[in-house]
C-alpha cells in the first residue's frame, strides 16, 4: 500500500471537496463568529466583576445586554457552523462512495479475486464514515483556529505585548506541537486498527457463509477462538488510542491553566491594572477551545487519515488489465474461422505458473469441452479470453482480433460467461434476468426461461417472474439458480458461450437438465465447457484434456487422439 504523509492525505482529501469551497467558507465564518462570541461573553463577565468592584464606570445594563446579544449570536453561528460542516461532509462522503464503487468496478474482477473482501466492505462502509471526521471537524476548525488565534494575539498585544508573546507560545504548542506529535505517535496504530477491522469483517463473512458447517462439524470452538483472538488484538489497539487521547486532553488542560497563570503573573510584573488584567485573563482562558479543536485532531484524526489513505490508494490503484476503449468493435458475423485462436499462451499468478506455451483453435459453432484437474489452468483460460487478466506471453484472437485490441465492452457484449455459482441480487426473478438484457420483452424473458428448462417451474410460482429472490438467491436450490443463470445467457444471445464448471455442484438430474438445455439451444453458438466431470462432455463435439505437470520444469505440449470417436478427445500437458 502506498504510504503518504498526513499533510499529503489532507491535501488530497481537500481536493475532493473543492466543489464545496463556498459552503466551507460559510462554515468557517460562522465558526469564527461563534468563538469570538464565546470569548466576548467571558470578557464581558470579567468586566461585570470589575464594574461591581468599582474599577470602571460602565453601566451594568449595557454589559448585560451585550452579553445577551453575544449569547444569541453564539447559538446561531454555532448551529450554522455545524450544519454547514456536516452538510459538506455528507455530500463528499456520498461522492466518495460513488467513486469507490466505480473504482472497484474498474479494478474487477482481479481486485475482487485477490483482495480481502472484508477489508473492501470495511472501506466502503466504516472507512468512508470515519472520513467524515476530516470534513466535518478538521478543515474549518483549522481555519477557525488560525483566524481566531491571530485576531486574539493582535488584540492582546494592544494592551500587553508581553502577555501576547506568552499566549502566542501556548497557541503554537497546543495548535501545532501537540497535533503533530500525537498524529505521528498514533498514525501507525490507526493504520493497523483499520486493517484489523477489515480482517475481522472478513472473518465474520467467512463464518456467516459457513455457519451450517460450523454447527455441523467440530469447528465451533476453533471459530470462537479465531474471533476472540482477532477481537482482542482490535481492542488492544483501540486501548492504545484511548490512552493517547486521555494524555492529549490532560496536556491541553495543563497548557490552558499554566498559560492563564503565566498571563496573570506577567500582567502583575508589568504593572497592568486590574481592570485590564482580569478581562484579559478571562478572555485568554476562554480563547483556547478554538485552538484545542485543532490539538484534538492529533489523536482523533489518525484513524480518519488512515481511512482516507486507504480510500485514496484504492481510487488511484491501476487495474490489472486496462479497459480497451480505442480498439476494434467485435463483429462475429464476419464468418471468421476458427473463431477463437490461442497461440503460445503463457500465464502465471505471481510466481505460480499456470499456463505455458498453450495453443488452441476453436471453430465457429463448435461445442468444445475442456477437462482437467484443479490448477491446470481451465478457468484461467476462460478469464484470459474475457480479458479479465492481461496476457503475459502469446496471444488470444477472437474473430481474428487480439483480445488486447478489442474494445473491452464489445468483447464482453459478444461473450456470455457463466461460472459454477451464479450470483443473484436482491430483487425479483425478472430483475435478475434483465441484468443480461435490460430492454427485454415479456416474450423474450419467457423464451429464455423455456430454453433453460425452468419456465414451467416459474409459472407454478405464486408470483411468477415477480417472485422475490433473497440475498444470493438462497430461497432457490442450486439447480434452480444455475438454470436461472443459463436463462440469463440465453437472454443475452451472445454468439460465444463460456461455461466454467456449470454443473459441478449439482446432482445428476439437474446436471442432465442443464446439459440437455445447452445441447438443444447451442445451434449457431460457439461453446467452451470447462469441467472436471466426465459426464459433462457427452454433449461436446470435441474434448481437450489439460494435464498439470508434477514439476515446474520446462513444459512440453503433446496432442493425442483417443480411440473414442464421439466426442473427439485431445490431451494437452499444461503447467
Amino acid at each position: 500500500m502506498k504510504k503518504r504523509s498526513s499533510l499529503k492525505i489532507m491535501l488530497d482529501l481537500m481536493i475532493l471537496a473543492k466543489v464545496h469551497t463556498r459552503d466551507l467558507v460559510i462554515a468557517t465564518l460562522a465558526g469564527v463568529t461563534s468563538f469570538f462570541s464565546s470569548t466576548g461573553i467571558a470578557v464581558l463577565a470579567a468586566l461585570l466583576i470589575v464594574r461591581l468592584g468599582g474599577f470602571i464606570s460602565v453601566p451594568i445594563y449595557k454589559i448585560t445586554i451585550s452579553m445577551g446579544v453575544l449569547v444569541c449570536t453564539r447559538g446561531l453561528s454555532r448551529y450554522l457552523e455545524q450544519y454547514m460542516n456536516h452538510l459538506v461532509a455528507f455530500r463528499v462522503l456520498c461522492t466518495l462512495r460513488d467513486k469507490v464503487f466505480a473504482a472497484v468496478r474498474r479494478l474487477a474482477p482481479a481486485k475482487i479475486e485477490g483482495s480481502n473482501k472484508g477489508s473492501l466492505i470495511s472501506m466502503i462502509t466504516s472507512d468512508i464514515e470515519l472520513i467524515e471526521v476530516f470534513y466535518a471537524h478538521t478543515i474549518s476548525p483549522i481555519s477557525i483556529a488560525v483566524i481566531c488565534g491571530l485576531t486574539y494575539i493582535v488584540l492582546i498585544a494592544l494592551y500587553s505585548p508581553a502577555i501576547a508573546a506568552v499566549t502566542l507560545i501556548s497557541y503554537l504548542v497546543m495548535g501545532i506541537g501537540l497535533p503533530i506529535f500525537f498524529s505521528k505517535w498514533s498514525k501507525e496504530t490507526g493504520r493497523t486498527l483499520r486493517q484489523k477491522i477489515g480482517s475481522l469483517n472478513n472473518i465474520f463473512l467467512d463464518l456467516l457463509r459457513g455457519m451450517t458447517e460450523i454447527m455441523q462439524f467440530s469447528y465451533r470452538k476453533r471459530a470462537i477462538r479465531i474471533v476472540e483472538k482477532t477481537n482482542k488484538s482490535l481492542v488492544d489497539h483501540q486501548a492504545v488510542l484511548i490512552e493517547q487521547l486521555a494524555l492529549l486532553l490532560a496536556l491541553e488542560d495543563v497548557i490552558v491553566v499554566l498559560t492563564t497563570g503565566a498571563v496573570i503573573v506577567t500582567g502583575i510584573l508589568t504593572g497592568l491594572s486590574t481592570s485590564v488584567l482580569l478581562p484579559l485573563a478571562f478572555g485568554i482562558f476562554f480563547s483556547f477551545p478554538a485552538i484545542a479543536n485543532v490539538a484534538s485532531l492529533g489523536n482523533g484524526l489518525s484513524q480518519s487519515l488512515s481511512c482516507g489513505e486507504r480510500v485514496l490508494n484504492l481510487l488511484e490503484e491501476k487495474p490489472v488489465a486496462d479497459e480497451v476503449t480505442n480498439g476494434f468493435d467485435l463483429d462475429l458475423e464476419d464468418g471468421s474461422d476458427p473463431i477463437i485462436v490461442v497461440n503460445d499462451l503463457s500465464f502465471s499468478y505471481g510466481d505460480q505458473p499456470v499456463l505455458e506455451n498453450f495453443n488452441l483453435e476453436v471453430t465457429q459453432g463448435e461445442f468444445l469441452g475442456i477437462q482437467g484437474i484443479s490448477g491446470c489452468g481451465k478457468s484461467t483460460l476462460l478469464k484470459l479470453i474475457m480479458y479479465f487478466w492481461p496476457l503475459e506471453r502469446g496471444e488470444i484472437l477472437i474473430s481474428g482480433h487480439s483480445v488486447q485490441k478489442i474494445n473491452t465492452q464489445s468483447l464482453w457484449h459478444n461473450i456470455s460467461y457463466m461460472t459454477q455459482s451464479t450470483e443473484f441480487f436482491e430483487g425479483t426473478i425478472r430483475d435478475n434476468l434483465l441484468i443480461a438484457k435490460p430492454n427485454s420483452t415479456e416474450k423474450e424473458l419467457r423464451e429464455a426461461l423455456d430454453k433453460a428448462a425452468i419456465l414451467d417451474f416459474v409459472d407454478n410460482l405464486e408470483h411468477g417472474l415477480d417472485t422475490t429472490l433473497t440475498e444470493l438467491g438462497d430461497n432457490f436450490s442450486a439447480g434452480e439458480r444455475q438454470r436461472f443463470g443459463l436463462a440469463r445467457c440465453f437472454l443475452k444471445g451472445a454468439k460465444i458461450l463460456l461455461l466454467d464448471e456449470p454443473t459441478s455442484n449439482l446432482d445428476t438430474l439437474n446436471e442432465n437438465i442443464i446439459l440437455d438445455a445447452l445441447k438443444r439451444n447451442s445451434d449457431g453458438k460457439t461453446v467452451l465447457l470447462v469441467s472436471h466431470r466426465e459426464s459433462c462432455f457427452k454433449i461436446c463435439d470435441r474434448v481437450i484434456r489439460m494435464q498439470k505437470k508434477e514439476s515446474f520444469s520446462k513444459t512440453r505440449q503433446r496432442l493425442y487422439k483417443d480411440k473414442i470417436q464421439t466426442p473427439r478427445t485431445e490431451h494437452m500437458n499444461i503447467r
